[in-house]
């Protein structure tokens, strides 16, 4: 029998700590728990490890019969979820300083929608483009929700309503635009297969859209395999990924060129995303790769010219 240190895959660990999956992906992924990886590039979270994250997040095993680990040296006392102690509530974390992104965080952390509807109207009326306030005000405002609830200071709720009212939001900003002009050149995407963020796809399908493209958000978790045959279907001058998330960094890589080379030279292909950091990227196939929606606002441009 192995006397390896056991390690347990995110799945084993969220079941244990009655979170989702992809919550536990995002704290290995920003170290927040300790992970390694195996050769085929999948995360594990060793036993030392998890007992880090317990000890520096002061959190508990709700359910510890996932783990296994009675044996382990763990504090697995089960504690029921509606009585575990809640956390003061603090302001809204964000990278932006501004008043009005403050507001917008915390007006969405209440399910406040009326007022992020009045927010993202006076930030378009003082002259930025709704693509601009879009990313100004909700991914700044995502991004610090998602730090709040790996903090303890936001309940999963709380951040599920407000992705869906940032997704109204979007979506009404969409039918404001004016209609486009007969012959638009068209741009589809989406975020890869286990990638589960909407939003990030769902932004720069506005972006192209108020930029003159007929652009077409086919969503989250897509396997670019269907993807491929989407370019079939549509024929696109343009296809773009947003990818946030990577669950198995070889396969993804493998897709991703195996897709750069079914588009030939006609079709541009446009990633971006914070998962793309400098290990992964240049190992990928790509026209472009973008670090914001003005840059792809800039290229769209000028890719648009050459149609």
């Amino acid at each position: 029998m192995s006397d390896a240190p056991p390690q347990f895959s995110p799945k084993q660990v969220a079941a244990s700590l009655q979170v989702s999956e992809s919550s536990v992906k995002r704290w290995c992924d920003q170290g927040i728990i300790p992970t390694i990886r195996t050769v085929g590039g999948h995360r594990r979270i060793t036993l030392s490890g998890l007992r880090e994250f317990l000890r520096a997040t002061n959190r508990m095993l709700v359910d510890p019969k996932p783990l296994g680990v009675e044996s382990l040296g763990i504090d697995a006392r089960v504690m029921d979820v509606a009585s575990r102690p809640r956390t003061r509530r603090r302001p809204i974390p964000g990278q932006g300083n501004e008043p009005i992104q403050q507001e917008f965080r915390a007006a969405l952390a209440c399910g406040d929608e009326a007022r992020c509807e009045q927010l993202m109207r006076d930030r378009i009326a003082l002259g930025w483009t709704r693509a601009e306030a879009a990313e100004d005000l909700i991914t700044d405002a995502m991004r610090g929700l998602g730090d709040a609830w790996d903090c303890g200071d936001l309940e999963v709720y709380q951040e599920r309503r407000s992705c869906n009212i940032c997704a109204r939001l979007i979506y009404q900003l969409q039918d404001g635009l004016e209609e486009l002009p007969e012959g638009a050149p068209t741009a589809i995407g989406g975020a890869p297969e286990s990638d589960p963020y909407q939003l990030p796809s769902a932004l720069v399908e506005l972006a192209l859209r108020e930029s003159g493209w007929n652009a077409v958000n086919l969503g989250n978790d897509l396997p670019l395999e269907s993807l491929v045959q989407a370019v079939s279907d549509y024929q696109p001058r343009l296809v773009w990924l947003s990818v946030t998330a990577v669950d198995d960094p070889a396969r993804f890589i493998r897709e991703e060129n195996k897709l750069a080379d079914a588009l030939g030279d006609e079709v541009s292909l446009i990633v971006g995303g914070r998962a793309l950091g400098d290990d992964l990227r240049p190992k990928l196939r790509y026209t472009a790769h973008c670090d914001g929606l003005r840059h792809l606002v800039e290229l769209g441009a000028i890719l648009k010219r050459g149609t």
